[in-house]
């Protein structure tokens, strides 16, 4: 996929250059390596995405996204956690496991965005960013493996970091897990 309107876009140069700093910074806090290949495409209003990670190891991001402060790192932040994800690759194949692997890269990007935006001096608006989070469309996934995660009695950097390095396989118990748990919240309406 090396299509030269896409890689000839304006925008692309500097999206490249802070997912570059990106990832630095979250393969030295996460410990976890990336499978980044250091490509953007940086795409029009159609594509489907605001982001996206792809199995070829480029990321694409929509040009509308990256005009938008808030929207583009935490973009950013979201694609560049898939490509550290021990699960990524596998669960492209399987919708199911696709929508607990967004859950848990946008659970994660969120525990680790002021971290990551302090040591790149990013200035945010917290207010929309808070926007961006209530009106994410896996909150309800993320919400399961919240349950689950306080039934544990666990830290959510750690039991995020885990679930971010688990394989599929590894994964499996805590999205059985958290799959009951939504379940029961769609059930009661929560």
């Amino acid at each position: 996929m090396d299509d030269p309107t896409v890689r000839a876009h304006p925008l692309r140069a500097e999206a490249e250059a802070d997912l570059t700093r990106l990832m630095h910074e979250i393969t030295m806090i996460t410990g976890l390596g990336t499978r980044w290949g250091g490509v953007v495409q940086v795409r029009d209003l159609e594509f489907g995405h605001a982001g996206q990670k792809h199995g070829w190891c480029g990321i694409s991001l929509r040009e509308d996204v990256l005009a938008v402060p808030e929207q583009r790192w935490t973009t950013m932040i979201h694609e560049s956690l898939h490509s550290v994800s021990g699960a990524f690759p596998i669960t492209r194949l399987d919708p199911t496991s696709g929508r607990w692997e967004e859950a848990i890269v946008e659970q994660t990007q969120r525990l680790l965005r002021s971290e990551l935006l302090r040591r790149l001096r990013v200035i945010l608006s917290e207010e929309s960013l808070r926007a961006l989070d209530d009106s994410h469309r896996y909150n309800g996934h993320i919400r399961a493996l919240e349950l689950l995660r306080e039934s544990e009695r666990r830290n959510g950097w750690d039991f995020y970091l885990q679930l971010l390095a688990s394989t599929t396989e590894q994964r499996a118990w805590h999205v059985v897990a958290a799959s009951r748990l939504l379940a029961m919240q769609r059930g009661t309406g929560q």
